[in-house]
């Protein structure tokens, strides 16, 4: 009985350290929103003001992949920084020596969704398996035309995404979207354009946030922490922040939030490690399956990117 005990104290314990081990073992993480941006390019990047000290520069690959390496990032999803139709294969063109990191490219067809130019270059742009979708960030039209829905319908059956910055196109615009064209797999940046100020969440906004979340098509991403915050540079206590993140987790759950850092807009608050920091600091609490959806398998599934090793 006593050697029989003593067996089974001993494979507790042996599991218990094998538990252990996986849980301390690092999370690797498919950032899916980070810029790169080039000031010499023909359109520049025109939301960024000259006097801005620590944007207005170039952010190109040979900068980022150091602080990637660094921090446990095994993937990379490039969104587009600025409208120019240019800029979508120079995205592609300038992220291509290192596929095995940057395993993903979010153009942004803005100028172009709605017309006859639509079609041919974004089937140009799908020549490349890592041009993954497109940004929506912003608007030509005033009214959601049947060509629009047409090129989202092209862009649907094709397996694209579209990432939507909320603001030229409203909540209630974006599940209506979700609703006609049911397989187009989309995001909403930044927490569907939430505005952080210490105070309570606006009510509307939030009743319009839990409407579109409705919409199973529709992800949303836990990113630019820092950038949605009204008076800069932001707060770095996780309880700051909660209330946006109890909201989306209530409302998309563990299967539909994706990371993202917002880099390197994100270095108007702090640097890379703290972006991750801050956002491991609510999740962690969650249990180590939600942080692996939120940090890399969900981007895997909703982007379809090359899964991790």
């Amino acid at each position: 009985m006593m050697l029989r005990l003593l067996q089974i104290s001993l494979f507790l314990n042996l599991l218990c350290l094998k538990l252990s081990a996986e849980e301390s073992a690092a999370i690797p993480i498919v950032d899916c929103h980070v810029h790169l941006w080039d000031l010499k390019r023909p359109e520049g990047v025109s939301w960024i003001k000259q006097d801005n000290k620590m944007l207005y520069r170039n952010f190109l690959p040979k900068d980022h992949e150091p602080i990637a390496a660094a921090n446990n990032v095994k993937g990379v999803v490039v969104v587009q920084a600025g409208h120019s139709l240019p800029d979508n294969q120079w995205n592609l063109d300038i992220t291509a020596h290192n596929k095995s990191l940057y395993r993903g490219v979010v153009g942004n067809l803005s100028k172009i969704i709605g017309t006859s130019e639509f079609k041919p270059a974004f089937e140009k742009l799908c020549e490349d398996k890592r041009y993954v979708g497109y940004r929506l960030s912003g608007r030509s039209q005033e009214k959601l035309t049947d060509a629009f829905y047409r090129d989202l319908q092209i862009t649907a059956d094709k397996g694209k995404t579209v990432d939507f910055l909320v603001g030229e196109y409203r909540l209630d615009e974006i599940a209506d979207i979700a609703k006609r064209i049911p397989n187009l797999k989309i995001i909403l940046d930044h927490f569907g354009g939430v505005t952080l100020d210490g105070s309570p969440l606006d009510t509307e906004w939030v009743k319009s946030f839990r409407t579109v979340a409705l919409q199973k098509n529709i992800y949303c991403k836990v990113s630019a922490l820092f950038g949605r915050v009204k008076e800069q540079p932001a707060p770095r206590d996780i309880r700051f922040y909660t209330p946006v993140i109890d909201l989306a987790f209530e409302c998309f759950g563990e299967d539909r939030l994706i990371y993202g850092s917002d880099w390197p807009v994100s270095e108007t608050t702090g640097d890379y490690a703290s972006v991750i920091k801050l956002t491991k600091a609510y999740f962690d609490g969650k249990g180590r399956g939600v942080s692996e959806k939120l940090f890399h398998k969900n981007a895997v599934s909703f982007y379809r990117i090359t899964d991790l090793d």
